[in-house]
């Protein structure tokens, strides 16, 4: 059985797994700690794909809710060591493994099982502690005809400051454990040093409680390693489309998200290196330029992490498309490049 492929799934991917990296403790690595702290190694466990949305991200548009996400993946810190254009410094974390799902029926009833492998870094640029300049998120999840393949980037101009937040301002200790005061339920548990069971409800999931979660994570921590390093990733580069008339282009992914009512002439966007030829493009006017995504703010005060957040502000909505990829920029008045999403 098959599942059509989505590559709409962005918000809905990055919101579960904003799920799952808030969950764990530690989710920005600094060099400077200590070998005496703990890191995330590994996180197991089930997700009930109970929304649409949820469904939705794993391409299972053609499928009932209530699919079981069983999770088995591994976590590491890694460091970018050789960027010579670089200048700041480049560490983050990626999330790498096996999710296969379960009790998957189409609306026929028919049932079938996904099996796919995950992998998905998150890097942080910084020129001075506790402030960032520039995030990216890389994400692949391919399980044959069903995946989902994109790169997030974001410039942070002023830089993004990382305060220290206090857990107690966002829950409350009870009998049961940790739990959320607003938002989504979820509650955090310690069975013993080293485990965080983490039980959770997902965005929408109404009738979800944390005592009876779609949600179900085990985390488990040992002692700090050393980060792995990798290859810088590919840079985004500035290209002229002024060439390109301005075509008619489904924007259905951004509805609800960001206002872009008036069409422009094609001046230029920004693109992934070494992407092919684009074919298509066209530029609008953002209506409104202080909107923002903050999904699951809970979590990261769970555990002390500064809300993730995605500032939509701009000027300047542009829409690519080659034979294989869509890009989306935001660009500020003078044509720089706030936000890039390219999906393939």
């Amino acid at each position: 059985m098959e599942a059509n492929h989505s590559k709409y799934g962005f918000f809905e991917w990055l919101a579960i797994f904003i799920v799952v990296f808030a969950a764990t403790s530690l989710y920005f690595y600094s060099p400077e700690e200590t070998q005496s702290e703990a890191h995330l190694t590994a996180l197991s466990g089930t997700i009930e794909l109970s929304t649409r949305d949820s469904m939705d991200s794993f391409g299972l548009q053609d499928f009932k809710t209530g699919a079981i996400a069983n999770l088995n993946l591994t976590s590491f810190p890694v460091v970018v060591t050789d960027c010579g254009n670089c200048n700041a410094e480049i560490t983050g974390v990626t999330l790498q493994g096996e999710i296969i799902i379960t009790e998957l029926y189409d609306f026929e009833n028919r049932k079938g099982r996904v099996e796919g492998k995950l992998n998905f870094t998150h890097l942080i640029y910084q020129s001075s502690t506790d402030y960032i300049d520039q995030e990216r998120i890389i994400f692949n999840w391919n399980a044959g005809d069903v995946g989902s393949s994109w790169e997030l980037i974001l410039n942070h101009n002023p830089p993004r400051w990382l305060p220290s937040l206090s857990v107690n301002a966002n829950f409350i200790e009870t009998s049961l454990g940790i739990e959320s005061r607003s938002g989504p339920e979820l509650l955090i548990k310690t069975p013993e040093d080293g485990l965080k069971l983490i039980q959770a409800c997902l965005p929408d999931s109404f009738l979800c409680k944390n005592t009876a979660p779609d949600a179900t994570l085990i985390a488990t921590f040992e002692k700090a390693v050393s980060p792995i390093a990798i290859a810088a990733p590919t840079n985004w580069i500035e290209q002229d489309i002024s060439n390109l008339s301005s075509s008619s282009q489904d924007l259905s992914l951004i509805d609800g998200i960001i206002s872009a009512e008036f069409p422009l002439a094609n001046n230029n966007t920004f693109m992934v290196a070494n992407t092919a030829a684009i074919e298509q493009a066209s530029t609008y006017q953002l209506t409104s330029n202080t909107s923002s995504l903050s999904p699951l703010s809970a979590w990261f005060s769970a555990v002390g992490l500064t809300t993730f957040e995605i500032k939509l502000h701009g000027n300047i909505l542009v829409k690519t498309q080659t034979e294989s990829h869509e890009c989306y920029n935001i660009l500020d008045a003078n044509g720089g490049l706030n936000i890039g999403l390219l999906i393939q």
